[in-house]
C-alpha cells in the first residue's frame, strides 16, 4: 500500500532519506568499500568513450579521497569540487575532455519477488555547462531486462548546480518488476564539450511493502542538541518513499512512560511520493524533569491499515531546559572574488539579505561571509587563515556554499534568482531565527581609534546543564567594501569577516551549568585601509588594500564593521546561539546609494573651521553632522535641500573639543562620511 519515513523533531527539517523502511533485493547495495581503487566492484563494468583514466578506456573508477577535485583524483588539474564522502565511483570529464557516452552497468540480478523496485543512489552531479559551447552535460539512469542485451533510459539525473552537495535520488525499476534477468546503469555524457564529471555512491534496489513506516529521528526544539523544555509541541517530518499517496496516518508519544498522546493526520494535500510534509501534535508534551528524560515515539497505523513493525517505534532521551529565550539565527557563505558562480550568486543573495534587515538592531539573523582563494587559486584579499579554519571546520569544497545555523544549505538557485530562489532563500532566512534558544548570550564591541585598538567581551549564560564539545566564536566584519581587484566582476562585498577572536579556531568550552556565565574578554590591535567609496581608483590596489592573509579592515571599523558572537555544539554542529554588535554601540553604514562622492575635508586635522567639498548627484535634502565616536551628536551642521552638484560647507569647530569625529553626510538614499580630526593648543 505505502511506506512512510518519519524524522521527528520540534524545527528544522530536511527532506533527504538516509535509510530506507522497505525490501532489500538480493543484489543487496553497493557501497564500493570493498572495491580495489580504481577498479570497479565484481559484476560492475563500464565503458568508455574517450581516453579514460591513465588512457587505458576506464571511464568509470572508484575513488576514495574525501574532498578533492575532479582532476586531483588523477594527478591533473583542479576544477569543481567534490565534497567529502565514502569510497565512491566517478567519471572524470575534467581529466579526460570527449566523454560523450560514458555507461557504469550492474550486474545481473533477478526482480523476481517484486512489484514495485527502486534504485536509490547518491550522486553528485554539477550538470555544468561549458561557457565556450554552451553545452550541458547530462546523465541518464538505465535499465535492462534481458541480462543487458537492450537498454532504455529510465529517469534523468537532476543536476544540483553550482556549490552543490551530495543527494539521495530514486529511480523506479517498474518496467523490469518481475523480471529475472535485470540491470540498470548510468549513463554520463558531456556531448562533446569538456564539462566536470559525476560521482555516485551506495546504491541500492529496493521493493516498497504495501504497509511499512519507519521512525528515523526524535529531536527536541532543535533536532540535533537534544535539550528542550516543557511546553513544547513535537514537531514531525513526514516523508513518504513509496509510490502511494499518504492520505492518512496515526500517531502517538509517552514523555517518562507517562500518559499516551495520540493524534490522527490528515495531510493537505496528501503527501505524494518522494515529497515530505510538517506535522505538530497539537498537545504540548509536559512532565520533563531536571536531567535526562525519556521520549518513545511510535506509528499506529496509515491510510487505515495497522503498522506493526519494529522500526515504526523508537525511544529517545533529551536534556531538560529551565527556560528558552529568542534564538540569533546564524549564516555562514563561503564565497571569493576569484569565483564566477559566487559573483552570480551574491548579485541576487546580497540584495536579498540586505532587504530582509541581516544584521541590522532588531533583526535576529546574522551572517558573515568568508571570502576563498580558490576555485581558481588566485589572490582574494579578503582570504585569511581564520576564515580557512572555518572553511576546515565544515569541510567545505564547493563555493558558493552556505550553512544556516551550522546546518548545510540544500537550495538550488539560478542566476540571477527566479521567483523560487527569492522565496526559498527568503523562508532559509526568516526560518533561521525561529527556534528557541536555550542560552542568552550578550556582546560588547568597543573601539579606540587613537591607540587603535578594539576589544570584545561575550558572555553566554545556559539555561540547561550539559557536557559535550562546544566552541565560542567572536568574528568582527566589514560591513561594505568594494573591490576593485575583482576577477568576475563583483565590485561590492558586505558582511565580509576580517578577523576573529582569538582565533578561527575559537574558545574551547567543555561543559554547560545552568545559570552559570562563561565569559570571555579579548582586545587586539588593528590597521585598516584606506578604502573609501569615493576616492578609491585601481592604483589603489597595491597600498591601500587589504593583502591576502591580513586581517586589515578595508576601512575604518569605528563606522564600517560589526562583531557577531556564536556557540557551536562541535558533536552536531549546531549553532545553539548567536548575538551582533556595533562598535561603542554606534550604527552608521555607508551607502553607494547616498549619491555622494568626491568627499573632502580641508584643513584637517584643523584647529579652527574647515571646508567640507562633497559633490551631490542628485538634488534633495542633505543633512550633515558631526558625531563622536560613541555617537553624540556634536555639530548639526545643515539640514536642508541641496541641488544636484558640487557644494562647499563650512564646518564650525568652535565648540568641538579636540579629537577625532566622524562628519555624517546623510540623504534619502543613505549615507557616506569622513573622519574629522580636531587639534586646538
Amino acid at each position: 500500500m505505502k511506506k512512510i519515513l518519519l524524522s521527528l523533531a520540534l524545527a528544522c527539517f530536511g527532506c533527504a532519506a538516509s535509510s530506507y523502511a522497505q525490501t532489500t533485493h538480493p543484489f543487496a547495495a553497493q557501497t564500493f568499500e570493498t572495491a580495489v581503487v580504481p577498479g570497479l566492484p565484481t559484476g560492475w563494468t563500464q565503458h568508455s568513450s574517450g581516453a579514460g583514466i591513465s588512457g587505458a578506456g576506464a571511464a568509470w573508477f572508484t575513488a576514495t579521497t574525501a574532498g578533492t577535485t575532479w582532476g586531483a583524483l588523477v594527478g591533473a588539474g583542479s576544477a569543481g569540487d567534490i565534497p567529502a564522502h565514502t569510497t565512491y565511483v566517478v567519471v572524470d570529464d575534467n581529466a579526460y575532455p570527449g566523454q560523450s557516452a560514458d555507461t557504469l552497468k550492474s550486474p545481473v540480478f533477478s526482480l523476481a519477488g517484486s512489484n514495485n523496485p527502486w534504485v536509490n543512489y547518491d550522486m553528485f552531479f554539477y550538470n555544468a555547462q561549458n561557457s565556450t559551447s554552451g553545452i550541458t552535460e547530462t546523465c541518464y539512469v538505465i535499465g535492462s531486462g534481458d541480462g543487458g542485451t537492450t537498454w532504455s533510459i529510465v529517469d534523468s539525473v537532476p543536476g544540483n548546480a553550482w556549490g552543490g552537495t551530495w543527494n539521495t535520488w530514486q529511480a523506479s525499476l517498474q518496467p523490469y518488476a518481475r523480471m529475472a534477468n535485470v540491470r540498470f546503469g548510468f549513463v554520463y555524457s558531456d556531448h562533446t564539450g569538456a564539462e566536470i564529471g559525476c560521482a555516485l555512491d551506495n546504491i541500492s534496489v529496493v521493493n516498497f511493502n504495501s504497509t511499512y513506516a519507519e521512525l528515523t529521528q526524535i529531536g527536541y526544539n532543535s533536532i540535533k542538541t537534544g535539550i528542550s523544555n516543557n511546553g513544547q509541541q513535537l514537531a514531525f517530518l513526514v516523508n513518504n518513499d513509496s509510490s502511494v499517496a499518504i492520505t492518512s496516518f496515526v500517531a502517538y508519544y509517552t514523555l517518562n512512560g507517562g500518559g499516551t498522546v495520540t493524534q490522527t493526520f490528515t495531510p493537505t494535500p496528501e503527501i505524494s511520493t518522494y515529497s515530505s510534509q510538517q506535522f505538530l501534535f497539537t498537545t504540548p508534551f509536559t512532565g520533563a524533569v531536571a536531567g535526562t528524560n525519556a521520549l518513545h515515539v511510535g506509528i499506529i497505523s496509515v491510510n487505515g491499515v495497522p503498522e506493526a513493525d519494529a522500526d515504526s517505534i523508537q525511544n529517545s532521551s533529551f536534556t531538560l531546559a529551565s527556560a528558552s529565550v529568542q534564538r540569533g539565527g546564524l549564516i555562514e557563505e563561503f564565497s571569493s572574488s576569484t569565483c564566477n558562480p559566487c559573483a552570480y550568486f551574491n548579485a541576487s543573495f546580497d540584495p536579498l539579505v540586505t532587504s530582509l534587515g541581516v544584521n541590522t538592531t532588531g533583526v535576529n539573523t546574522h551572517e558573515i561571509k568568508y571570502q576563498m582563494n580558490w576555485p581558481d587559486w588566485d589572490d582574494d584579499r579578503s582570504y585569511n587563515p581564520d576564515g580557512a579554519s572555518r572553511q576546515a571546520y565544515y569541510s567545505c569544497n564547493s563555493i558558493p556554499e552556505h550553512w544556516v545555523n551550522g546546518v548545510q544549505s540544500n537550495l538550488g538557485w539560478s542566476a540571477p534568482f527566479s521567483s523560487t530562489d527569492n522565496t526559498n532563500y527568503t523562508n532559509e532566512i526568516n526560518d533561521a531565527s525561529i527556534l528557541s534558544s536555550f542560552m542568552d548570550m550578550t556582546l560588547s564591541y568597543w573601539i579606540n581609534p587613537h591607540t587603535p585598538k578594539l576589544g570584545i567581551t561575550v558572555t553566554a549564560t545556559p539555561h540547561f546543564t550539559k557536557t559535550g564539545s562546544y566552541h565560542v566564536y567572536v568574528a568582527l566584519i566589514d560591513q561594505h567594501y568594494q573591490n576593485i581587484d575583482n576577477e568576475w566582476g563583483q565590485l561590492n562585498y558586505y558582511n565580509v569577516e576580517r578577523m576573529m577572536l582569538p582565533s578561527g579556531s575559537g574558545t574551547v568550552k567543555t561543559s554547560w551549568t545552568d545559570g552559570v556565565a562563561f565569559s570571555y574578554t579579548d582586545s587586539v590591535a588593528y590597521t585598516c585601509a584606506n578604502w573609501n567609496l569615493a576616492t578609491t581608483t585601481p592604483a589603489d590596489t597595491t597600498t591601500g588594500y587589504p593583502a591576502m592573509n591580513s586581517t586589515k579592515f578595508w576601512s575604518d571599523p569605528i563606522y564600517n564593521s560589526e562583531a557577531v558572537a556564536f556557540v557551536q555544539d562541535d558533536a552536531s554542529q549546531e549553532i545553539m546561539q548567536s548575538v551582533i554588535a556595533f562598535p561603542n554601540n554606534l550604527r552608521v553604514s555607508v551607502s553607494t546609494l547616498s549619491k555622494v562622492d568626491g568627499i573632502s575635508i580641508y584643513p584637517n586635522p584643523t584647529n579652527s573651521d574647515a571646508t567640507l567639498k562633497f559633490n551631490l548627484q542628485q538634488s534633495g535634502n542633505v543633512n550633515i553632522r558631526v558625531i563622536d565616536y560613541t555617537g553624540r551628536v556634536m555639530s548639526n551642521v545643515m539640514n536642508s535641500n541641496l541641488s544636484a552638484g558640487s557644494q562647499s560647507v563650512n564646518i564650525a569647530t568652535g565648540n568641538i573639543p579636540s579629537g577625532s569625529y566622524l562628519v555624517i553626510i546623510e540623504t534619502a538614499g543613505g549615507n557616506n562620511m569622513q573622519r574629522l580630526t580636531v587639534t586646538k593648543g
